[in-house]
């Protein structure tokens, strides 16, 4: 199973081919997004051809609606964006926001900025090239210390 900075086999749009990608996170176990190894391009994770993953693309409302399940964790979504809240007032003005990249080592209690999902807070350590952190909507694991 691959996890966060791992070398995978993707479809790149832009280089209109497989070629070599690294995994930027994961959601729900799932490879979510990479970056493209020969042009740089970050985009969602395409499977090479006869390579499908087994989730279904759509869901209906109704079946999304009623699987609001606690996370890994135990914590509900609503859960998260009260403590994603908390954290956020109460952080001082002239506390330091990394800019995140894979290439940089984070440590619990930092406060980053991803351009896809905005502020977040490093909360967990889960190896030496990944780590979770708290968004105003999820907790995502993301790479670090990568290339």
């Amino acid at each position: 199973m691959t996890s966060v900075g791992d070398r995978i086999d993707a479809y790149c749009l832009k280089c209109k081919m497989v070629l070599a990608h690294v995994v930027l996170f994961k959601v729900n176990g799932q490879v979510n997004r990479v970056q493209c190894k020969t042009c740089g391009a970050e985009h969602k994770y395409r499977p090479p051809a006869g390579r499908e993953t087994k989730t279904p693309r759509l869901a209906s409302p109704r079946k999304v609606a009623a699987s609001k399940k606690p996370l890994a964790d135990g914590k509900k979504v609503a859960d998260l964006a009260i403590r994603w809240g908390e954290k956020s007032r109460t952080l001082s003005a002239d506390a330091p926001v990394r800019n995140y990249s894979m290439k940089e080592i984070y440590r619990v209690g930092e406060v980053i900025h991803h351009p896809t999902f905005g502020v977040g807070f490093v909360e967990k350590i889960a190896s030496d090239k990944s780590f979770y952190a708290l968004f105003c909507d999820s907790v995502k694991l993301l790479g670090m210390n990568v290339g």
